[in-house]
């Protein structure tokens, strides 16, 4: 990675849009996304596009460093799946935001403990910094 620039940082924000699906089965969104610099994630918020629905709807999401460090997660419930527009925050682990430019984001969601929706979806906005970088002569 190339030396780090003197002149601040950049923001920026990936956007996923993440359809819940139905069942309860183990579901990856994004798999092994590696931007090639290194990052330290702020914020990972999610906002509601599709209503939620299903008795008793859970799930767990999580946003990963490498296969299985958990950065941030949410358990997203059938109550805070609606109405469209609603903001869901996830907690996110400082000591884990750190990524170096070969580490790998995933955001899946695991099947233990959960319960099926019948609809919902979701854009996923994660924020995250990184310092400017430049080029040795």
């Amino acid at each position: 990675m190339p030396r780090k620039s003197p002149f601040g940082v950049v923001r920026i924000e990936k956007n996923v849009y993440i359809p819940i699906p139905s069942g309860t089965s183990a579901v990856e969104w994004v798999t092994d996304w590696t931007p090639g610099y290194g990052f330290t994630i702020e914020s990972v918020k999610g906002y509601i596009t599709t209503a939620g629905a299903g008795a008793g709807a859970t799930r767990v999401i999580q946003v990963l460093k490498g296969a299985s460090t958990v950065v941030a997660t949410v358990t997203l419930l059938l109550a805070n799946a609606t109405p469209t527009g609603k903001e869901i925050v996830f907690t996110v682990t400082p000591a884990n935001a750190t990524f170096l430019d070969t580490d790998v984001l995933t955001v899946d969601s695991i099947a233990a403990g959960a319960v099926s929706f019948t609809a919902g979806a979701f854009n996923l906005a994660i924020v995250y910094r990184q310092n400017p970088q430049r080029v040795s002569l």
